[in-house]
């Protein structure tokens, strides 16, 4: 019987796809300021950043669908929490740490400048004001991808 967590792991993986793909190169007032990121990173280094980082969800992606609804090799899922888990852990170490724990003034300006306008929700701590709230809606999104490929991963042998 397949797994009724395939269809929520894969709809959300591939909102994350999408997501990782898109989001530097979109303007949304108060909450993406893509041409922000743009102008501090420049575009060609931005287009590499992103065809590098849109790899492995994208496989992410097609595992899921490839094998959606009948029984898996043991690297799809085995694939799916590596990947899933290095995402949060990307997360927290670009986000949370230097939130909790300080960082650079050199990091401080640089997000300052990209996510100047953005809606933030958290108190500033040593001057960071912590993920803006798009990117607190990502990180959850992240946690979800992950608690869905553990509990596959563990469903699935």
């Amino acid at each position: 019987m397949p797994d009724p967590m395939e269809t929520p792991f894969a709809s959300l993986i591939t909102l994350q796809f999408l997501i990782i793909a898109v989001h530097d190169w979109i303007d949304i007032p108060g909450w993406i300021h893509g041409s922000n990121a743009q102008k501090v990173i420049g575009r060609t280094k931005l287009a590499w950043a992103t065809i590098v980082n849109v790899v492995f969800p994208g496989v992410e992606v097609i595992l899921a669908f490839r094998y959606y609804r009948i029984p898996k090799p043991v690297y799809v899922p085995n694939y799916w929490v590596i990947y899933t888990a290095l995402t949060v852990a990307s997360a927290i170490f670009m986000w949370w740490v230097p939130y909790f724990f300080g960082s650079s003034s050199q990091r401080l300006s640089t997000y300052n400048q990209m996510y100047e306008g953005t809606l933030h929700v958290l108190p500033v701590r040593k001057g960071d004001p912590g993920p803006n709230l798009i990117h607190i809606i990502f990180h959850l999104l992240f946690l979800s991808t992950l608690s869905l490929a553990l509990a596959l991963r563990c469903r699935n042998g």
